[in-house]
């Protein structure tokens, strides 16, 4: 508890609480109860005579750790400093270095003591101490402040002895920063007119390359009508042909139909050749019957049956030759007739075939006025790609010139960016050096007021009494 009160109260050394490290202090756990990561102690204090500069009737001081080595201070819950929990308990008795609170070996530490090391126990108990060391920390900030003095004086002499040499390098700097301006006045101008050459050559090209693609457009819908003009006919000259074939065909069963009325014609006109021949036979017959009748009549008289008999089929046989007669004429008539029909339908086909013969060599002249017309468009077509491809090239060497153009004056808004931020910084350091320079000059001038007002006082004995 006694460790717990001085560290809380704003103890450093470790040796003093009994641990090689600050980091001892926190719970290293043990069998039953796992390690902590942080320690921390409160101590409240009685202030309800106010004998703490606080207007709290209780004032409660927290200090902890963690394991990481992070320390925490607070005061009535309040982040604070380990300074400030010590100021406010000095010469109150209750620091770390309290003697209400005395470790062992520190009473004998005490007595052996030198009698300054003692004074300072006494100094800390009559409450002298916090303002000896006040007068200390005033002493020290007052040699600091001399030291400020003479490191003022140092500078304002250097600065005094660069002051000719910077007015000489504002000079110069101020003409460069003027010429420079200039120049790059000069060069900005020069980059714009060359811009605006480029960019008028380039709005050139590009309308001529609109008026050139307009015209390419042009081309190929025109090109593109001949072409569905040359395919309609291709088409045309295609039903044409199939229907020529068409005809030839028709025309060519009608040919093989004729060849076989002919051929029938013929058979039929044989037919008729072998009737009358056999005809004739059976005339000749019934002739050569007749004189054998006579000559048999009166020898044969047993054959008249036979004689009727044959005499009945040759009535037979000629009622159907009769009957054959009649229809092979009926026959033929009806042959002719269809003959005399295909051969008007055969010479129809082949007027109309001559008729389409004499379309398709039309069809074939102007399909070749139109292939001619293709041919002097697609050389009209490939002499303006050539033209196009050689305004392609030359616009893109514009357009490489004009990037190369604004690269450089990129590189030139670039190099005057940091030429001008060069030259501010120069400004500013300038600025800031004539700043230095005139709060020296005026200290000089506070000084030198101040070394004459003292020497004015040194003379007159100013502070000293009249007898002296």
């Amino acid at each position: 508890i006694t460790d717990a009160i001085r560290w809380v109260l704003g103890e450093q050394s470790a040796k003093s609480l009994r641990g090689a490290k600050m980091e001892d202090i926190i719970f290293a756990g043990s069998d039953s109860r796992k390690p902590l990561n942080v320690a921390e102690v409160t101590i409240t204090l009685d202030n309800e005579d106010q004998f703490l500069p606080l207007d709290y009737q209780e004032v409660s001081i927290t200090r902890r750790v963690y394991r990481s080595g992070e320390s925490e201070f607070f005061i009535n819950k309040q982040p604070c400093r380990l300074k400030d929990i010590v100021d406010l308990l000095m010469d109150s008795g209750l620091g770390k270095e309290a003697f209400s609170i005395i470790g062992q070996g520190r009473v004998e530490e005490i007595l052996s003591s030198k009698p300054e090391e003692r004074r300072t126990i006494f100094e800390e108990a009559a409450g002298v101490l916090k303002y000896k060391i006040r007068k200390k920390k005033a002493e020290n900030k007052l040699a600091e402040t001399q030291e400020n003095l003479h490191r003022v004086s140092d500078i304002l002499h250097e600065l005094e002895q660069q002051l000719e040499p910077l007015k000489m390098q504002a000079s110069i700097a101020k003409d460069y920063l003027e010429k420079r301006d200039e120049l790059e006045r000069f060069e900005v101008a020069l980059m714009v007119h060359d811009i605006e050459q480029l960019h008028q050559q380039w709005t050139s090209l590009k309308q001529l390359l609109a008026q050139h693609q307009n015209e390419e457009i042009q081309l190929s819908s025109t090109l593109q009508k001949e072409e569905a003009e040359i395919e309609q006919l291709r088409d045309h000259i295609t039903a044409l042909d199939e229907s020529i074939d068409g005809l030839q065909q028709v025309l060519l069963v009608a040919s093989e139909e004729l060849e076989k009325l002919e051929g029938k014609k013929e058979v039929l006109k044989e037919r008729k050749k072998n009737a009358a021949q056999y005809k004739k036979q059976l005339e000749d017959t019934i002739s050569s019957l007749s004189e054998k009748k006579e000559r048999l009549e009166l020898t044969l008289k047993h054959e008249k049956e036979q004689l009727a008999q044959l005499k009945k089929t040759v009535s037979t046989i000629q009622a159907e030759l009769k009957e054959k007669q009649a229809s092979l004429s009926a026959y033929d008539a009806n042959v002719e007739e269809k003959i005399e029909q295909l051969k008007s339908d055969y010479i129809e086909l082949v007027h109309e075939q001559a008729s389409l013969k004499n379309e398709r060599s039309h069809l074939q002249t102007l399909l070749e006025k139109l292939q001619a017309k293709q041919i002097a468009l697609a050389e009209e077509n490939r002499k303006y790609l050539d033209e196009r491809k050689y305004l392609e090239e030359q616009y893109a060497k514009l357009d490489q010139k004009r990037q190369q153009m604004e690269k450089t004056l990129q590189e030139k808004e670039t190099l005057l960016q940091q030429k001008t931020n060069e030259v501010a910084a120069m400004k500013a350091d300038l600025e800031k050096k004539e700043s230095m320079l005139y709060q020296a000059y005026q200290y000089l001038q506070q000084t030198k007021s101040r070394k004459e007002m003292l020497e004015e006082m040194q003379q007159d004995y100013a502070g000293f009494f009249q007898g002296v």
